[in-house]
């Protein structure tokens, strides 16, 4: 009767990013209707007049987006209990996908300059098409990972003939304890800055590598 192996096998390799996704918004508060929606359609004018042009050009940028002005009001209260005068603020939020990232630094420089403007986050990812492939080869790797143990189980008590019964997405073989996704890329790696705006030299940005995982359970026999 041939011995049951059971075990998962994984892979994880790191990429450079080929992407960087840049959230920004365009906020301001103040006591006037009028004056909170004018200032934050200038302020969002100069951000939609650079990303129009980014995106024409020279294709820096490959798609961006924005929201439509949002204007809300409240009557925020004070530490003693009182309720102050009518607040308006006002709200617009972008996010661009950059490929040059020398564009995307000089960008931020630029609209960290902008009234009431935010550079709120960068993040960073491979195009789809390295995705896929990043993760094809990551499971082939992982079943790869999984046929070797088994090997090394087989032949750590005396058996050389390994065979292959089952192959399945983590948790899909019952007598495996619980793992992670048979597939996940960690494709939202943080920003790093170096430098400032305004601090005599451009600012550089620095990316982390990005993880692309798999994970696969198999069941062996071996004899």
């Amino acid at each position: 009767m041939p011995l049951v192996i059971t075990v998962r096998g994984e892979h994880e390799s790191w990429h450079a990013a080929e992407r960087g996704i840049v959230h920004l918004s365009v906020a301001i508060d103040g006591p006037d209707r009028s004056e909170v929606f004018d200032a934050a359609m200038q302020s969002s004018g100069r951000v939609h007049a650079l990303l129009t042009q980014l995106a024409s050009n020279d294709g820096a940028i490959t798609r961006w987006s924005s929201d439509t002005v949002r204007v809300t009001s409240q009557r925020p209260w004070n530490n003693a209990g009182e309720q102050l005068p009518l607040v308006y603020s006002a709200a617009i939020g972008y996010i661009a996908r950059f490929r040059d990232f020398d564009a995307l630094a000089l960008f931020i420089e630029y609209v960290s300059a902008v009234d009431h403007t935010t550079v709120t986050l960068v993040e960073w990812e491979l195009t789809e098409e390295a995705t896929r492939a990043a993760l094809a080869d990551a499971r082939h790797l992982a079943v790869i990972d999984a046929y070797t143990k088994a090997r090394e189980y087989a032949e750590s008590v005396g058996l050389s003939e390994v065979t292959t019964t089952a192959i399945a997405d983590p948790g899909m073989l019952a007598d495996v304890g619980p793992g992670s996704d048979s597939a996940g890329s960690g494709a939202r790696a943080s920003l790093r800055m170096m430098g400032a705006p305004g601090d005599g030299g451009q600012l550089a940005l620095k990316p982390e590598k990005i993880s692309v995982a798999a994970s696969v359970e198999a069941r062996f026999h071996a004899s």
